[in-house]
């Protein structure tokens, strides 16, 4: 939307335009602005004759429903003189603002998604960082894995943030780089679970153009391209009293910490429909719907027993599996076990879970949620799986899963379905495992989850 004004209708009053017209007056926040540039009206006979308008123009942040954000339009009409002032003041108060990126490492990845990365980034993404004034340094993506020798070639100390065009999978390769390399250079031994980690110092933004989008949904309320470029454009700016630091789980097996999560970490049958997703490449972007829908409705779900011994959310100790805070589960035969990143259990309500608020509390608390799901019914199941789209409190309240509010858990997988044969497709389902929907392998079927909190600094507003 453009809106037209002449030049005596706008003020700057302590860091915001006022705006005056059609007898309404409404304000926008200097932090709102994307930014502001001379322009003038296009030639024809008119201007030929008598010269052409100069007007300004001010790009703005509007905030709308369902936290979705657009960016909207401003022409100010008056002298050249005018317009240059009130640019010069604009963009000084602008300039002034810390907050605010001035030069950003760009990473895509053009093939995840619907594999149009790159159109997104010259047609939306580009365009907005350009006006307002954001250097960009773009990298991208060539082959599987090309974005972590992107990553590690990067000087991150070159840009004020790095931004990355991709899903859940694409930035847990970026993370598992930085807070790797972070914790090598403080020198500190990262694969203890009781250690102490150091938090990332570069910010991130996440532009959700991949297939799982779990990150951007909780930072920006929405998977809105343009919503995540506006969050990026006014940096690290938050209200008094929350933070934009998020906790970050750590998978620890054999002695090793084997990956960081900040989504979700799965065995069982959301590993199975994963791994069977990934090898059926064939469908294309159609396996992200045929497969699960084929193994929830015609595969019986792989049943195992586990010992799983829980940290609850009490107290934050890890030092050994008889500390008072350690309680040991037996579940009998389960379907999955799968952690999700905040503290679902807690915020849950009857109405659909609002990531955003879901985010926000996370982030002021040491604990995560946790679930079991045990042997049922194929209906059953389904019904549960279902809930998993709005993570209302009936979700939690199935007795079909056990919700549990953890620090930290252990999981040891002691067997297969006793039903199903033992063979080395079954050893090694029951070695991998689901993190933000990467696969990552197990040492004999054992693995461990640390909550750290407040470990990387995202660009959101929320």
């Amino acid at each position: 939307m453009v809106v037209k004004i002449d030049f005596k209708s706008i003020s700057v009053e302590e860091e915001r335009l006022k705006i005056s017209a059609n007898d309404k007056i409404c304000d926008i926040d200097i932090c709102d602005v994307i930014g502001c540039h001379l322009s003038e009206e296009p030639a024809g006979f008119l201007s030929a004759l008598f010269g052409s308008s100069p007007y300004l123009v001010v790009r703005y942040i509007s905030k709308g429903k369902n936290y979705k954000w657009t960016a909207e339009t401003l022409q100010v009409a008056g002298s050249k003189e005018e317009c240059e002032a009130l640019q010069n003041k604009i963009n000084g108060i602008l300039g002034q603002d810390n907050l605010r990126p001035r030069r950003l490492g760009i990473f895509i990845n053009p093939v995840g998604g619907g594999g149009n990365s790159l159109n997104v980034y010259k047609n939306v993404v580009h365009p907005l960082f350009k006006a307002a004034n954001i250097i960009c340094d773009v990298n991208v993506s060539e082959r599987p894995k090309h974005m972590i020798d992107l990553i590690n070639c990067f000087d991150t100390a070159s840009v004020d943030g790095l931004v990355i065009l991709g899903g859940d999978g694409s930035l847990l390769e970026v993370l598992n780089c930085l807070l790797t390399r972070a914790q090598k250079e403080a020198d500190l031994d990262y694969d203890q679970a009781t250690c102490k980690l150091k938090p990332l110092e570069v910010p991130i933004g996440i532009i959700p153009t991949g297939t799982g989008n779990g990150t951007a949904r909780g930072l920006y309320g929405n998977m809105d391209v343009v919503t995540a470029v506006l969050h990026i454009i006014r940096g690290l700016f938050c209200l008094a009293g929350r933070t934009n630091y998020n906790n970050i789980q750590a998978v620890y097996s054999g002695g090793k910490m084997v990956s960081f999560s900040g989504v979700v970490i799965a065995c069982g049958l959301f590993t199975d429909i994963m791994y069977e997703t990934d090898r059926q490449r064939w469908l294309k972007r159609a396996r992200y719907l045929v497969i699960p829908l084929y193994m929830l409705l015609f595969k019986r779900p792989r049943l195992f027993k586990v010992k799983l011994s829980i940290f609850s959310g009490k107290s934050t100790s890890k030092t050994t599996d008889n500390d008072d805070s350690t309680e040991a589960q037996d579940l009998g035969e389960v379907t999955s076990v799968m952690s999700l990143y905040g503290d679902f259990f807690n915020n849950a309500t009857d109405s659909k879970m609002d990531f955003v608020k879901l985010s926000r509390e996370s982030r002021k608390t040491d604990v995560f949620t946790l679930l079991a799901f045990k042997e049922t019914g194929r209906l059953e199941f389904i019904s549960s799986f279902l809930l998993f789209l709005s993570y209302t409190r009936s979700l939690f309240q199935k007795d079909v899963i056990a919700p549990y509010t953890v620090t930290g858990y252990k999981v040891k997988i002691l067997s297969g379905d006793k039903n199903l044969p033992q063979d080395a497709h079954v050893a090694r389902m029951n070695n991998l495992l689901d993190v933000d929907g990467e696969m990552i392998d197990l040492v004999d079927g054992e693995y461990e989850v640390w909550n750290h909190i407040r470990m990387v600094k995202f660009y959101t507003s929320h």
